[in-house]
């Protein structure tokens, strides 16, 4: 197995979740597997932020000037899609809005991932020691296949395809 830093792998999560959101909209409107799909985009979002709260943001706030800021505000970021994640738990893909609900909080975490990728991800780059980056990827990937080994879930198969470079 190949070794990736940490950037590697939330650059992962971003293309499992970009993945999600696709067959989510390649999905006829009523069809209930959409609230399935939404559920594991769900999940995924939650073990990315938990990733991100656990190992890269401390590496964030210990290694690059203005860390601390910097993370304060991916907070106020994350609060926002963790209300509109809450908006969405309880609707069906019958109700009124669901698909709006659902670009909505598409276009949010697009906007993150772009911030991340642009801006952030560069910068950790520039300001962080290799072995450091590596070893949070490794951490990253033990805390995955904890989570996986106990959730399952089609997000790894999605995981499984772009990493073999088998698309969607």
């Amino acid at each position: 197995m190949t070794r990736t830093d940490i950037i590697t792998e939330l650059e992962t999560d971003h293309r499992v979740i970009e993945a999600l959101f696709t067959w989510i909209h390649r999905t006829p409107l009523e069809d209930t597997g959409r609230e399935r799909l939404l559920q594991e985009a769900t999940a995924e979002l939650a073990r990315h932020s938990a990733a991100q709260q656990r190992h890269l943001y401390p590496a964030v706030r210990s290694c690059l000037p203005g860390g601390d800021d910097f993370v304060e505000k991916e907070n106020a970021g994350q609060e926002r899609l963790t209300a509109m994640l809450r908006g969405l738990e309880s609707c069906t893909v019958f109700e009124p809005g669901f698909d709006g609900r659902v670009r909505a909080l598409e276009r949010e975490v697009i906007q993150h991932i772009r911030h991340e990728e642009h801006d952030l991800f560069p910068m950790l780059r520039q300001g962080c020691p290799a072995d450091t980056l590596q070893r949070l990827g490794t951490q990253v990937r033990e805390d995955r296949s904890r989570d996986r080994a106990a959730a399952g879930g089609s997000a790894a198969t999605v995981r499984t395809a772009l990493a073999g470079g088998g698309g969607l």
